[in-house]
């Protein structure tokens, strides 16, 4: 009976050690840009971006790459089989990095979600740029509040502000009079 319990023990014990090993580890993205692969290979397909003080869930490290998603049907992909997607560990840190220097900037409560300098890959020239831009539409009166704003990911050298309702107000810096 003792050596019964003891290999229930011992599958129960065994079986936990699995469950805990897969349970993801939290880390956060110490670069202002990081890519997403496919695979664990400098030449894996790229499948996403993600940004400086992100967190992130590692769930396997291998050599010098960590598994950042369970895996999945590859079909949805474009590929064959189970995929995952993986980081360089490089980037990654146990511990969240400061915030980057921000520039001086106008504040005003009407300008509410601008990313700041490191969020989702935004520089200082960006966040310049929003924040001029929210003030010129708000002295404009184009728009009463902002909501948020951000530069556009297919459209290069362009941005957009939110000002509350269902569409984007989208423009270049030179379309906005004294923006440098």
């Amino acid at each position: 009976m003792k050596t019964l319990i003891f290999s229930a023990l011992l599958v129960l014990s065994i079986n936990l050690s699995v469950a805990e090993t897969t349970e993801a580890d939290p880390y956060y993205v110490t670069a202002n840009a990081l890519n997403v692969r496919l695979s664990p290979k400098p030449n894996g397909k790229i499948t996403n971006k993600i940004y400086r003080q992100q967190e992130v869930e590692v769930f396997e490290i291998k050599s010098n790459w960590a598994r950042v998603s369970k895996y999945y049907d590859g079909s949805v992909e474009g590929v064959t089989g189970k995929v995952a997607r993986w980081v360089s560990k490089e980037y990654l840190s146990k511990s969240r990095p400061k915030d980057l220097v921000q520039p001086p900037i106008k504040t005003d409560p009407r300008i509410r979600g601008l990313p700041k300098v490191g969020e989702y890959g935004a520089t200082k020239r960006d966040v310049e740029v929003l924040y001029f831009a929210s003030h010129h539409f708000l002295e404009m009166g184009k728009c009463k509040t902002i909501e948020f704003g951000d530069k556009s990911v297919s459209k290069s050298g362009v941005y957009y502000l939110n000002c509350g309702g269902p569409s984007n107000l989208f423009f270049k810096p030179s379309d906005i009079p004294g923006l440098k």
